[in-house]
């Protein structure tokens, strides 16, 4: 197995060492069990269609007072903006919107966007800064080149430097790159009905007209990286959650990560068996005292770790020793993740080096 280099979230996000699953309801997902490629996608689709359709053209009070209070607030009090360094905690028009994550003018013509489901998707909705948004306009994922046209610190706007698409990108943070991509890979599963709908601003960048594989090849390529660089936080679970407890449904993606790999990545020659194969049986803890991870395996010998820096690159790798300790004491303070391999599983933690969490 290609091994896949992790990028970190937040700091904010590492208050835990532990990673949270999310929790949907017993047997939510039991028809997508035992199927692979399309079919699984196509399982997942009739899974997490149906749902309660929110009105986008809702007064603003109910989106950012009761929605979005629920799925995108901040512990430390204000909105939880991807798009910018502000925090804001009430709503102010002319310097917040709602954003579609995966552009609503790729489904739709102005005219017809509160006709559609998918424009008032909480699972594609977030707080937003305004100028961010803006522009951001309705431009494909990307990695941005050497000269963005906007750049806030934050998010960048400019031309592709990504291979297989030369156009104009979007670029956000490293540390919510994955939960773009897993919210694109929501919006494609669970509107699998409007494949032959996809308009040319889409169309032209990263879909194409049909239900599989429906991204274009360097798409598939981009989402597949930053849903490895950048593993489910916890704020993506809590946020499912929340978004499950308004409109009923999930984004599976965020409930198992390994399913991408199922549809379009490292295991579509497999059936999904219903479990998150990625994460395994085992756990990592980093002690900060003796600056130790102790991997708990049956048999740490048989284990094998890797250790990456936030900008994704490998630092240290090898075995744990008998009892399960591999020193990290030599590597400078900050932030990192450990991916342990051990039975053909795999589990990432990420853990912050020499510092405490006040």
């Amino acid at each position: 197995m290609t091994l896949i280099r992790h990028i970190f979230l937040s700091a904010l996000l590492l208050v835990s060492f532990l990673y949270l699953q999310a929790q949907p309801s017993p047997g939510y997902y039991n028809n997508a069990v035992g199927k692979k490629q399309k079919d699984l996608k196509t399982a997942l689709h009739l899974i997490v269609r149906p749902h309660i359709l929110l009105n986008y053209d809702s007064s603003t009070s109910i989106w950012w007072n009761t929605y979005f209070k629920q799925t995108d607030w901040h512990p430390n009090g204000y909105f939880w903006d991807m798009y910018s360094t502000n925090k804001r905690s009430t709503y102010n028009g002319s310097l917040m919107n709602r954003e579609h994550s995966m552009p609503r003018s790729w489904w739709a013509t102005s005219s017809e966007y509160s006709l559609q489901d998918a424009n008032g998707d909480l699972h594609n909705l977030n707080p937003s800064d305004a100028q961010a948004n803006t522009e951001k306009s309705n431009f494909a994922l990307g990695v941005v080149g050497a000269s963005p046209t906007f750049n806030n610190g934050v998010v960048k706007v400019g031309k592709s430097a990504y291979p297989g698409y030369s156009g104009t990108v979007f670029e956000p943070a490293n540390e919510y790159k994955g939960d773009f991509a897993r919210c694109y890979m929501y919006m494609v599963t669970c509107y699998e009905d409007y494949a032959t709908r996809w308009t040319s601003t889409g169309v032209t960048s990263m879909l194409s007209n049909n239900a599989y594989p429906v991204f274009k090849p360097y798409a598939i390529n981009l989402l597949m990286e930053w849903h490895r660089n950048d593993p489910v936080s916890s704020k993506e679970i809590n946020r499912n959650n929340a978004v499950d407890n308004i409109q009923r449904n999930r984004n599976p993606f965020i409930d198992f990560p390994v399913l991408a790999e199922y549809i379009w990545g490292e295991y579509q020659d497999e059936s999904w068996d219903g479990t998150n194969r990625e994460l395994g049986n085992f756990y990592v803890h980093y002690n900060n005292e003796s600056q130790k991870l102790f991997v708990n395996v049956p048999d740490p010998l048989d284990a094998a770790f890797i250790v990456y820096n936030t900008s994704g690159f490998k630092l240290l790798e090898g075995k744990p020793d008998s009892e399960g300790n591999v020193d990290v004491s030599d590597l400078p303070k900050g932030l990192y993740v450990a991916v342990v391999y051990a039975k053909g599983k795999r589990h990432a933690e990420k853990f912050l080096h020499g510092e405490s969490y006040n």
